[in-house]
């Protein structure tokens, strides 16, 4: 029970450490350091339980597998959720449904989701146009694959 509790605090430390180096950025675009945040809390966790003779090192390495791709999924849906940025902007004071509208797309519009996948190497600027970058294209063959 106590390599449990071990297992999930190392895992929900895990989720501070990649709040703190995304930075506020998303997630996709930090993707590459919350690979590798997690990467080193579970070798960490994984030489600590070694050290320490403890077995179940299969069962927490699948733990945390699953609750890695879970916690990517809600945070992933959460932070793309258009309707709980809506609901954000209207926690602040009430709007017209056209206001509403409006105060979203100049939070959440078209320009800075462009320029959140320039910033995180998903899109290229050409002089006046975008493309998909090398990044891009690689993230749209393992969506691909996972059809």
């Amino acid at each position: 029970m106590t390599q449990l509790i071990l297992v999930v605090a190392a895992f929900f430390a895990c989720i501070v450490l990649c709040e703190l180096v995304l930075k506020g950025t998303k997630l996709q675009t930090g993707l590459v350091k919350v690979f590798l945040v997690h990467g080193i809390c579970w070798i960490a966790l994984l030489i600590f339980l070694v050290t320490n003779n403890q077995s179940g090192i299969i069962a927490m390495t699948i733990f945390w597998a699953g609750a890695f791709l879970t916690w990517f999924g809600v945070r992933s849906h959460i932070e793309s959720s258009v309707l709980l940025r809506m609901l954000y902007l209207l926690r602040q004071q009430p709007f017209s449904a056209d206001e509403l509208l409006s105060n979203y797309h100049s939070h959440y519009g078209k320009e800075l989701r462009i320029e959140e996948l320039v910033r995180g190497g998903l899109l290229e600027r050409g002089s006046n146009e975008f493309h998909v970058s090398s990044k891009g294209n690689l993230i749209l063959r393992i969506v691909q694959l996972l059809k």
